[in-house]
Formats: structure tokens, C-alpha cells, sequence
């Protein structure tokens, strides 16, 4: 192992992922959401550092869709950044820096202005005790009064059966150094079965622990070298990472994830009840945390000490809204830890019936004559409960959507001219949520022979899945029904999604796409809200 890798697996790199908590108006929105006013709710002008970038593909698709950023990327790998400046270049994306730097270097460079946000998502767990006092040494130094960190890590109670395995499979790789990396992951997966069928009573008594690592066998190499090969990985008490930041005078929001603050969705009333009872945030964390059985959290901290947001409903009223499938295949339910609850056909009909037409504020919906009796504070709860469905989310201000929508297709067309060769990104950028939107491969193929303008798409993507294989090998000819499905699917589902969020609107032929001639799908009937007693749907209104 390298020198320079301080016990960070280098071999691979990290797998290529977007990760939409790191997006700054979905940090801000949560933190909203919480009654807390903080930076980047607006789309404006924001300075956002990003720790461990990885290959920075979650920062390069962030960057091109919110121009206003001023977006710094750092990561120690050499070969992460090369391929991540590669991409930005190619993208043509202005407003990225990406820099090859260890924690310590940054920590120890002085910065010409503060930032606004601080993000590190799958890096805390997996460096060393130094590394995370740079980490809090740079929010200290670096991070502005009022400014968000957000930081997510393996915790216990989660993760505490599953521990004595972790160490199993990092002790077995680590007894051969020499062996290329997916020999080292198979030994270890061998081992873990071997013990399994010679009666190891801990798996017996721990069934859950079999089926974790059972489930996580056909992830990706790269993905399973950087869990289990690192020479460092902790987990964490919620209370501990905590303390950790209030060194850097940062104090716990609440989660990244709107769901996780659905408590009636989470907790029964017994347990929401003795929560209410602990005053102090770190502790309750700790007892919610053993609650729900948490393994991973996704925590927002504020620096300083802070004011609530002045009546977050008034701000919510401006706030807009965009759905992100067609409304007739949103899925009317909603499963939290505890409970699944389906929603009422009369509101949440409407609402999806109104944003299905386009992004609306709040104060557009509370106008619409179906939805005028919900009162504001159900409508926004109710946009709460379609945002931790994934079936919503927030939208940027139109007013800078015209800019937006040139460094989006930008960036789209450097991904689309890559889908030939291979699967590698699975995400496209929309201007008008200036978040990522998940497309697969054959869609993405779909988007360039249109925009080339071929006549037979099917021809031109079966040409492209033969000539130039993902996986590099040559394959028979891809079969005509399945793509032709595939087509149709892609025409009747999500193309039209694609044009309400405004993603590659440039293509030549985006307009003229050929439609699939299989019948629409009936309207998802809607059963009536609340759900079952530990689940019920009157979440009380946001704290004012």
C-alpha cells in the first residue's frame, strides 16, 4: 500500500455515485424543515466545500446544475481528481475546483473567504482519528457563523452485530496484500460461508448479520475494497460525533432525510412521547437512535449559536415544488421504520394532478380551488410526505432557470458522449430541481441518438450496446424485444418526465420522439390517510 493513502484503499477507486443530500437547497430545505433559517434555500450564490470527493461525479452534476455555487472539491487520490477535472472540463462547468489534497494539506491553506456549506458523505467512518481532527479543524477555521456541515457515518446500534464480521473480512484481506483486490473480497465471503455452515453460533444467534453481508456479496469490487479494506473504519455514537463537532462550534440540526423527521411514520406515540420528554438534542438523538435501531445517519450541523427562521411556513409559501415522475405512477403510499400509510385521493390526488402540469409554490397550490381547504400548514405537510416519498422535490427559482439550463446541457451532452462506452453514470442533471435524475444506460442512448438526430433509435442502440460493451468484452446482438420494451418504457414513462424538468431540451429530436402505443396506466386509486394508529397522517405543523 502506498505511503502517501494513509490506510485508505487506493487500488480501485471509489464507485462512481450522486449523492442528493450533498446538494445545498435540499440541506437547507431540511434544515427548514426544522424551523431553521440557513444558507443556500435560494439557489444563490453559496460557497460549498466538499470533503472527499471520490470521483467527484456528485460534485461536478451539483456544480453544473446550480451555477451560482462556487463549488471546491477536494480528495486526496490523484487518479479521483484527474478523472473528476476531466469531466468538468469536458462539461465545460466554470464554477468547480477540484484539488488534490489531504485533510491536513487543506486544513493547513488559507482560504480567501469562508464557506457557506461543508459536506463529507461516506468519509468519517473510514479515516483515521488524525484525519477527522483536520475534518473539525477545517470546520472551525473555514466554515462561516451560520453555515451548514453536513456529515454522514455508520453508527451504532445498527451496525453493532455486524462489527465482529467487519473485522473478519478486514483481517482475512489484509493476510494477503499481494493478491489482486477481488481475490482478497472473494477469500473473505468464502470464510464468512465456511463459518456459516460449520454452525459459528454467533450467526445463529445473529441472523440478520448473514443476511446483511449475504446481501452485500454482488456489490461492485471497488465498493466492497473501500468498505471492508481500509485500514480504519469506526462506528460511531451519535452522542460521540456530536461532541466531536461542537469543537468546531457546530451545533445538531436534525437529518438530512425529510422522512426521518416524519416521527408518526417512525415512532409509536408511546415512544414520541418519551423523546419529548428529553430536553437535551444530543441525548435524544442517542435514545432515538437505539429506538429505530439506526446504522446510518445523515446529520446537518449549524455553526454558532442560531435564531429560528422567522415563520418558516411564510418562507415555505415561496418555496417551489416539481414532481419527478409522472403523476399517475406515483405509488400513493409511504413506509417509514415503523409503518406504511397510503394517502388520501381527494389532496394528495389534486396536489400530484396540479404539479404534474409543472413546478408550483406553495402559494400557487394554496390558490388552487381543490386544495384551498387543506389550510397552508396541511399543504406543506403534505409536500413534506411527497419529498421523503422521492415523488417531489424542491425546485429552484425560475428566474435564473434559462442559465441553469445551458450548463445542465452542457453537462448532459459530456455524459451522453460517454454512455457508448460504457454504464459508468447513472445520473443526468435538471435545471429546474438543479438536482441529478436517475437514467439508465439505454435511456441515456435514447437521449444521444436523438439528439443526433438518427432515425432508428433501436438500430443505433443496438449497435452501441454491441460495438462498445460495458464491460468491455464482445457480446451476441442485443435482443430486439427487450430493447423494444425497453423503448417504450423509456418514450411513455420517463421521457415525458425529462421535459417537465427541463433535461436536454437542445436534443434535435426531443420533441418529436416516438410515443409507445401501450394503453396508459389507470390512476393509482388512493386510499384515505391516516394510516394505521402508529403511522397517522395529522403530522402536526412544523416548529414556528
Amino acid at each position: 500500500m502506498s505511503d502517501w493513502s494513509a490506510g485508505y484503499v487506493t487500488e480501485v477507486g471509489y464507485p462512481y455515485g450522486y449523492y442528493r443530500d450533498l446538494t445545498p437547497h435540499n440541506l437547507a430545505l431540511a434544515a427548514l424543515s426544522k424551523g431553521i433559517a440557513a444558507p443556500g434555500l435560494d439557489g444563490g450564490p453559496t460557497r460549498v466545500l466538499e470533503l472527499g470527493c471520490g470521483q467527484g461525479y456528485s460534485a461536478n452534476l451539483i456544480a453544473a446544475a446550480n451555477p451560482a455555487l462556487d463549488y471546491t472539491a477536494i480528495d486526496f487520490n490523484p487518479a479521483h481528481i484527474a478523472g473528476a477535472s476531466a469531466l468538468a472540463a469536458e462539461a465545460e462547468t466554470k464554477n468547480i475546483r477540484f484539488r488534490e489534497a489531504s485533510f491536513e494539506e487543506f486544513a493547513n491553506e488559507k482560504e480567501e473567504a469562508p464557506f457557506d456549506i461543508i459536506t463529507l458523505h461516506g468519509v468519517y467512518s473510514w479515516v483515521s482519528v488524525e484525519q477527522r481532527a483536520h475534518v473539525i479543524r477545517i470546520a472551525r477555521e473555514k466554515l462561516r457563523p451560520g453555515g451548514l456541515l453536513y456529515l454522514s457515518y455508520n453508527c451504532y446500534p445498527g451496525w453493532a452485530a455486524s462489527v465482529p464480521i467487519h473485522r473478519l473480512f478486514a483481517d482475512v484481506a489484509a493476510a494477503s496484500p499481494q493478491e489482486p483486490v477481488e481475490v482478497r473480497i472473494a477469500n473473505a465471503f468464502r470464510i464468512f460461508k465456511v463459518l456459516g455452515r460449520n454452525g459459528a453460533r454467533f450467526l445463529e444467534a445473529n441472523p440478520a448479520v448473514a443476511e446483511r453481508f449475504d446481501k452485500l456479496e454482488p456489490l461492485p469490487v471497488n465498493y466492497l475494497a473501500h468498505e471492508f479494506l481500509n485500514a480504519n473504519w469506526t462506528v460511531f455514537h451519535s452522542a460521540d460525533v456530536n461532541r466531536d463537532m461542537a469543537q468546531a462550534k457546530l451545533t445538531f440540526i436534525g437529518s438530512a432525510r425529510i422522512l426521518d423527521h416524519l416521527d408518526p411514520l417512525n415512532l409509536t406515540d408511546a415512544q414520541q412521547h418519551l423523546l419529548g420528554q428529553v430536553k437535551d438534542p444530543a441525548r435524544r438523538e442517542s435514545f432515538r437512535d437505539l429506538i429505530v435501531n439506526q446504522e446510518f445517519r445523515r446529520d446537518i450541523f449549524i455553526k454558532g449559536a442560531y435564531e429560528p427562521a422567522a415563520s418558516p411556513l411564510e418562507r415555505w409559501r415561496d418555496l417551489r415544488f416539481a414532481l419527478t415522475a409522472r403523476a399517475q405512477d406515483v405509488e400513493l403510499k409511504i413506509k417509514g421504520q415503523l409503518a406504511e400509510a397510503t394517502l388520501a385521493r381527494e389532496s394528495y390526488g389534486a396536489l400530484l394532478e396540479k404539479l404534474d402540469s409543472g413546478p408550483a409554490s406553495l402559494r400557487q397550490l394554496i390558490e388552487q380551488p381543490k386544495l384551498n381547504a387543506l389550510g397552508p400548514a396541511a399543504l406543506q405537510n403534505h409536500l413534506l410526505i411527497l419529498l421523503a416519498q422521492g415523488a417531489c422535490q424542491l425546485a429552484l427559482p425560475a428566474l435564473a432557470e434559462a442559465t441553469r439550463m445551458k450548463t445542465t446541457e452542457s453537462f448532459t451532452r459530456a455524459i451522453l458522449a460517454r454512455a457508448p462506452r460504457d454504464s459508468t453514470y447513472g445520473f443526468l442533471a435538471s435545471p429546474v430541481t438543479g438536482t441529478g435524475v436517475a437514467i439508465d444506460r439505454i435511456g441515456q442512448l435514447a437521449l444521444l441518438a436523438m439528439s443526433e438526430g438518427h432515425a432508428n433509435r433501436e438500430d443505433f442502440i443496438s449497435r452501441m450496446l454491441n460495438d462498445n460493451p460495458a464491460s468491455g468484452t464482445a457480446t451476441e446482438p442485443a435482443p430486439p424485444e427487450p430493447l423494444r420494451d425497453a423503448l417504450a418504457r423509456f418514450d411513455e414513462n420517463i421521457l415525458p418526465v425529462l421535459k417537465r424538468l427541463k433535461i436536454f431540451t437542445g436534443a434535435a429530436s426531443f420533441d418529436q420522439a416516438p410515443r409507445s402505443l401501450a394503453p396508459r396506466e389507470e390512476a393509482p386509486s388512493y386510499e384515505n390517510w391516516p394510516a394505521p394508529r402508529d403511522a397517522r397522517a395529522d403530522l402536526s405543523p412544523l416548529p414556528t
